[in-house]
């Protein structure tokens, strides 16, 4: 991949903030560690062209169905007292969950399902290829006997694109969800968003965006660092079932010349708290967001 200079972001940048969602698959990985999926982006999409990103996107109408239709109400109820005071809306909540569901089917060709309720790999790809020719959600589900579930999606944080955008055209508001991937699936790429799968360990992806060998975005770059700090799946989920989900509203900051972006509790950051373990500013250099020195993975 290239390290040419990247292009400025627009002078008017767009002030609409979108609601997406992404998903953070894991699966067990060498040394009793684990391996998480990235799907690359077309070099010719407008968002994140050619960056390796976590499966997801926008949240669309008939999402917060899907989430209902997945067990979103029986599972509410213990989901609302781990979130934040001002993300207690059942009703918004739930179509990032559908969401999460949807875009991980569309793109990679995973559905997460009820653990008593397994599904064959043909299964799933034969209702995502009806979700495709525009079948309704419940139908193509329900055609190849599938249910969706939400209960074991772990929301993870929460991520703000900066006033300034760095490597998009729009403005996202992202939830990230973790779950593992569901024994007898595997995932494929759509060919349109997805241009190729891509699955390492954390650190692994950190090292070859340091290489120039891939480029992450910056929400990816510290997810990945964090979730490196965790020695199994196990572990990870455990810490994501009991803490609140974090915000990170990230600004742009070009000083010297310098594209940089800060994180809560950098000293160029207007919120002084730290939110989350790690650097709390990436710098530009290329095309590629890096942190001062190396990337603090435990």
């Amino acid at each position: 991949m290239s390290d040419h200079a990247a292009a400025p972001p627009p002078e008017d940048a767009p002030a609409a903030i979108l609601p997406a969602a992404s998903m953070i698959v894991l699966r067990p990985g060498p040394g009793g560690g684990f391996e998480v999926l990235l799907t690359e982006r077309a070099a010719g999409v407008r968002n994140f062209a050619g960056a390796l990103v976590f499966p997801g996107g926008k949240v669309e109408p008939g999402d917060e169905a899907i989430a209902e239709h997945s067990g979103f109400a029986a599972h509410w109820p213990e989901l609302a007292p781990r979130l934040p005071g001002g993300d207690r809306d059942a009703t918004h909540i739930a179509r990032l969950y559908g969401a999460a569901l949807r875009e991980t089917l569309e793109e990679v060709g995973l559905l997460h399902t009820p653990a008593a309720q397994p599904a064959s790999a043909q299964a799933v790809a034969s209702a995502r290829q009806a979700l495709a020719q525009g079948m309704a959600w419940r139908e193509a589900l329900a055609q190849h006997g599938l249910q969706a579930c939400v209960r074991d999606l772990q929301p993870l944080s929460r991520w703000i694109t900066p006033t300034t955008p760095n490597m998009s055209l729009k403005r996202f508001d992202t939830w990230f969800f973790i779950a593992e991937l569901m024994p007898g699936q595997s995932p494929e790429a759509d060919g349109h968003e997805a241009q190729s799968l891509h699955w390492a360990t954390p650190g692994d992806f950190l090292q070859r965006h340091q290489r120039r060998e891939i480029l992450l975005a910056p929400p990816q770059i510290m997810t990945l660092a964090h979730l490196g700090r965790f020695a199994s799946a196990a572990d990870l989920l455990a810490y994501a079932r009991a803490q609140t989900p974090y915000c990170i509203a990230p600004v742009s900051v070009d000083e010297a010349g310098q594209r940089m972006i800060c994180l809560p509790g950098d000293p160029l950051h207007p919120q002084r708290q730290r939110q989350m373990p790690g650097t709390t500013r990436l710098v530009l250099r290329g095309r590629h967001f890096e942190p001062l020195s190396e990337f603090d993975v435990a």
